[in-house]
């Protein structure tokens, strides 16, 4: 019995001393950002290029999804605010506030932004985002703020593989990071406009989704992990003793008009809540998910007045 025991344990230690040794070996944040160059346009290595290599400084971000990519043009609100302040937008594709974490711990330790500007939408995402574990820490991706998180056998085993993908770029194939991407801006341009078929899938979906039965009790449990993210993203902000302020970024078909947990978001800083007229009108949006062009241009603009109505920043 003990020989087969042993056995056993040595056969599993062929598998997992070299995974643990993956997560003791180093993983530079530089080749992290670009190596998820195939997700989100690319979007990951911009953020890092634009937050650590740039001098140019961010006064306000934005933080948040393909929503937030989507909806503020930085540009144009910059030619507003005058040339004191700076923006950058530093959304990501899908959800998840632990991947928004990283980018505003990045943000923190690289910038000195004056405001944090972070996207709520209809409800919280409990799972990990997808790309959280190439991009984290090792100590991130190990000791989670929360016991439940649904994705950490995932996150371990991705974080793993990204880190032998480092071992294998640097010194098998001794490859070199891209060059590095000084553009300013991260907003997602498109013309498009949703079609109908679109809005009604979307409306149906939704329909749907808000019909569904949940017990209090699981969706309590599942809700720990984004908070607990939600609130250590908080707890940075307010220990550089800076601005945060929550805009609704809902979907066309959700038709909520407020968040679901917008009480709790209030309790911690000022919640906005866009203009009916645009988040209403099929003309604004480039897909049921997404504000377009012209939807962005309103949004960006109403926006503008919120900065210097709301938070005092000069004219």
């Amino acid at each position: 019995m003990k020989r087969l025991l042993l056995k056993i344990l040595l056969f599993f230690g062929l598998f997992i001393i070299p995974f643990l040794a993956l997560f003791l070996t180093p993983y530079p944040k530089d080749f992290a950002y670009h190596f998820i160059k195939n997700d989100c346009y690319n979007h990951g290595a911009w953020i890092y290029d634009r937050i650590t290599k740039n001098t140019v400084p961010i006064d306000i971000a934005f933080i948040g999804s393909s929503h937030t990519i989507h909806a503020y043009q930085e540009k144009k609100m910059e030619d507003r605010l005058g040339p004191d302040y700076h923006l950058a937008n530093l959304g990501y594709c899908r959800y998840g506030r632990d991947l928004e974490y990283l980018t505003l711990k990045l943000l923190l330790r690289n910038k000195s932004p004056k405001m944090i500007v972070l996207e709520v939408h209809e409800d919280e995402e409990k799972n990990s985002h997808d790309i959280f574990p190439f991009l984290a820490e090792t100590k991130d991706i190990i000791f989670t703020p929360t016991l439940i998180n649904r994705d950490y056998l995932a996150d371990l085993i991705h974080g793993a593989s990204a880190r032998l993908e480092y071992f294998k770029t640097t010194y098998v194939f001794t490859e070199k990071i891209p060059i590095t991407d000084f553009s300013l801006y991260g907003y997602g341009e498109s013309m498009r406009t949703v079609s109908e078929k679109e809005l009604t899938d979307n409306e149906m979906a939704w329909g749907k989704r808000l019909g569904r039965k949940t017990f209090e009790s699981v969706e309590e449990v599942q809700l720990k992990y984004p908070m607990a993210y939600l609130k250590k993203m908080v707890e940075l902000i307010k220990e550089k003793n800076r601005s945060i302020v929550f805009v609704y970024l809902p979907e066309f078909g959700s038709k909520l008009k407020v968040p679901k947990y917008a009480g709790y978001y209030q309790s911690i800083a000022p919640l906005l809540i866009p203009p009916e007229s645009v988040l209403d009108n099929p003309v604004y949006w480039m897909d049921a998910s997404h504000l377009n062009d012209k939807g962005s241009e309103i949004l960006s603009e109403w926006m503008v007045k919120q900065i210097q109505n709301e938070f005092c920043l000069n004219h």
